[in-house]
């Protein structure tokens, strides 16, 4: 007993593009095909594999793997074997996807943080991370941004992935006009450098060599207050981004630590 492929489509709950797709690859070919109108049909045996191939990719199994064990090493020693290894595949899956959830977690926490500060008066804080990587020199413009943050990157760990880290620059308060330091930091990418520290911190919505106002905002604060102070501003770039006109406007920490 032959049945369509229309027919085999509604009982086995395949779609028909499914079908032909799994014909085109050579993982489940029709047991007869009509020279003349081309139609494909199914023998009811047929449907064991196609419940087998729906197994397989219920568990995460490739057409290639699945066509693999189908037709070179359907035997029960080789079937555990691509179960075993499969089972491998998803764990490191699993442990990749947990990673990317705890860094969209402290991502989460961290840009909540700072959007519930942005554009309020400065306030005091404590930051921790870890150093990558830095690159030291005058940088006076974007393309020597860009430039040193490249240098950093060929340096560190090719493995690291970008969305985990951020970007510090440093500027010295004796000369507003360039930037003294780029820093590769990261919050959960662990490097034997820590930083840490206690200082004033204010949130803005910048781009870089447009800040003076709030380096004099945050020391007229801590003029204020009569705190301790150092000849440095770090400005930490959380979000990178641009607005309609293509003009930078990132969501950066000014902080200014502690002597």
């Amino acid at each position: 007993m032959i049945f369509s492929i229309g027919e085999t489509s509604k009982l086995t709950k395949i779609s028909i593009q499914t079908l032909r797709h799994y014909d085109k690859e050579g993982l489940l070919k029709p047991i007869y095909v009509d020279e003349e109108t081309k139609y494909r049909y199914y023998s009811i045996d047929q449907f064991l594999q196609i419940d087998f191939i729906k197994r397989c990719k219920s568990l995460g199994f490739s057409l290639e793997k699945i066509k693999q064990i189908l037709y070179e090493g359907n035997n029960l020693e080789n079937i555990l074997k691509s179960i075993v290894f499969q089972k491998n595949i998803i764990e490191k899956e699993i442990e990749n996807l947990k990673n990317i959830k705890s860094n969209l977690n402290r991502l989460e926490k961290t840009l909540s943080h700072a959007m519930n500060s942005l554009n309020k008066p400065p306030q005091m804080e404590e930051l921790e991370f870890f150093i990558l990587g830095s690159s030291q020199g005058e940088i006076k413009d974007n393309n020597d941004i860009e430039t040193h943050i490249r240098k950093v990157f060929k340096k560190i760990d090719i493995s690291y992935n970008i969305s985990d880290t951020f970007i510090i620059l440093k500027v010295d308060e004796k000369n507003y006009s360039y930037y003294e330091e780029i820093i590769v930091a990261s919050k959960s990418i662990n490097s034997e450098e820590i930083y840490k520290n206690k200082g004033v911190s204010l949130y803005v919505e910048g781009a870089a060599f447009k800040n003076e106002i709030y380096f004099e905002k945050i020391k007229k604060f801590q003029r204020d207050k009569k705190l301790k102070k150092s000849e440095i501003f770090y400005e930490i770039y959380y979000i990178s981004k641009l607005d309609n006109k293509n003009e930078e406007y990132s969501l950066i920490n000014i902080f200014h630590p502690f002597g």
